[in-house]
């Protein structure tokens, strides 16, 4: 899930060079979201949907598919994706905040230590980048991005409530992704008018393509899954390690320079995941 999540923000970039933000996004969850279901379907794993199964999905659908993940992609208009990487590193600290606030979950100290040590390698990655806030042209992508972070850390929180899962997760994350890809497609057409592919570059296009496949049929899927494992905030700190892979892989395909300093950032980001996901053995 990490090595996918990390490649996401360069493909939402790279897609809306030239396709409207809401038509990535849409797009990117209509057609993940159809694969899933045909699956289901194919392999006659289907479920009833309740009345009560559609409204919990839209709810999720609005908050970490629609807000979440539409704002992010929409935010990518006007910041780099890496600094949008960066901001998103925030997602732990606003779950562990709502669950002290709600006391949905004990957080100890070492969780605190290890949140804090991600935040800390983000800074020492892309200290470069802060001047980024200051600039007119990023400021409606930050308050954007911001505002998806806390609806992502919402739903984060509305999933791992629930007891048991309403319906299997394939199924039900196929619903909130049809959901959410329609109500985005109709938010295009609503304050952009209709469609016009001409513009759309076979590079965008590809983008798109591989966000349906791995950013959401892998990626949405993984998390969707581990919410039932894991705490909230162990799954939300997996985050750090997106940045890991992303840095990597700019070195390996983009010829991008690793310095020490970046070296010694990595090195404290994946120390904050240790820290959280240890546990002592009996």
């Amino acid at each position: 899930m990490g090595f996918f999540w990390g490649t996401t923000f360069l493909g939402i970039r790279i897609g809306v060079e030239t396709i409207p933000p809401f038509l990535v996004s849409g797009f990117r969850n209509l057609v993940s979201g159809s694969l899933i279901l045909l699956y289901l379907l194919l392999t006659k794993q289907t479920e009833r949907i309740h009345v009560h199964h559609f409204y919990r999905a839209l709810l999720l659908a609005l908050l970490m598919i629609v807000i979440g993940n539409g704002l992010t992609t929409y935010s990518e208009k006007y910041i780099s994706s890496g600094l949008a990487s960066l901001i998103s590193t925030l997602s732990p600290l606003v779950v562990l905040l709502f669950n002290l606030v709600l006391g949905y979950e004990k957080v100890s100290l070492k969780t605190v230590a290890g949140i804090f040590l991600g935040l800390f390698g983000m800074y020492l990655l892309y200290e470069n980048n802060l001047s980024d806030f200051m600039k007119p042209e990023y400021r409606k992508g930050i308050g954007l991005i911001l505002l998806a972070i806390v609806a992502w850390s919402a739903g984060t929180l509305v999933t791992k409530k629930a007891k048991v899962n309403p319906l299997g997760i394939l199924l039900n994350v196929s619903l909130q992704m049809l959901l959410a890809g329609v109500i985005l497609c109709a938010l295009h057409l609503s304050t952009q008018g209709p469609i016009d592919p001409s513009p759309w570059s076979t590079r965008s296009i590809g983008a798109v393509i591989y966000l349906s496949l791995f950013g959401s049929v892998v990626g949405y899927v993984a998390y969707s899954y581990l919410m039932t494992q894991w705490s909230s905030t162990r799954v939300t700190v997996l985050a750090y390690a997106n940045v890991v892979i992303a840095l990597f892989l700019g070195w390996l395909i983009l010829d991008e320079t690793v310095t020490p300093r970046i070296i010694l950032a990595t090195a404290v980001i994946v120390s904050g995941v240790v820290l959280v996901n240890y546990k002592k053995r009996a």
